[in-house]
């Protein structure tokens, strides 16, 4: 056994180091005997604790080969799928097209806002570099403040979705019941053989 004078971890009557243990160094050379059985032993269990964060990121894109292709995803929204009621033929067309995009806004906003929650929670728990959880809540909600403003807009944009709509009825409603009232005024024509 090596003397405190001549071991290079011997650190004098000062204070140690962050992380080094400060009992004698007999119990220190036991504790590393019985250290490999007990981490062995947490390994082949499943024990321990594993502190590690993961983000996975999914995106689905459509690739241009896919386009006027049955079968094959993505070929109904790259090569011509269209959204119900973009012809704007008719008062149902508008209220279809209205319908389709606030719909969609709402599953967005409420799609976004929750996974901007989840994303604070989960940055929340990372430490700052000088180890302080303070700080790292004020990074995550730097960080997830882009996520809220997206959610935001999709709220006003299913807003703007119905607003769209009852303008519509309100400006052309003159007009509505002009042409509903000619299609009502037309006899329906009778088959007949003479």
């Amino acid at each position: 056994m090596t003397t405190p004078a001549n071991d290079s971890t011997s650190y004098g009557p000062g204070p140690r180091p962050v992380g080094e243990p400060s009992f004698p160094r007999a119990q220190q050379e036991r504790a590393t005997r019985g250290a490999a059985h007990r981490t062995t032993h947490k390994t082949r269990v499943g024990g321990g604790f594993n502190p590690s964060l993961n983000l996975t990121v999914n995106e689905k894109v459509a690739m241009p080969h896919s386009v006027g292709q049955p079968g094959t995803p993505g070929a109904q929204q790259v090569g011509g799928g269209k959204v119900p009621g973009s012809d704007f033929m008719s008062n149902e067309d508008i209220r279809a097209y209205c319908e389709h995009y606030r719909k969609r806004a709402r599953n967005l906003a409420t799609e976004m806002a929750m996974d901007a929650d989840h994303l604070e929670a989960v940055l929340r728990t990372i430490p700052d570099p000088a180890g302080a959880l303070g700080g790292s809540r004020a990074r995550a909600r730097r960080v997830t403040r882009w996520l809220k403003k997206a959610s935001a807009a999709q709220k006003a944009q299913q807003k703007y979705f119905a607003s769209l709509y009852g303008t519509f009825e309100r400006e052309f409603e003159s007009n509505l019941r002009s042409i509903k009232a000619r299609q009502q005024q037309k006899p329906a024509r009778t088959f007949g053989w003479r």
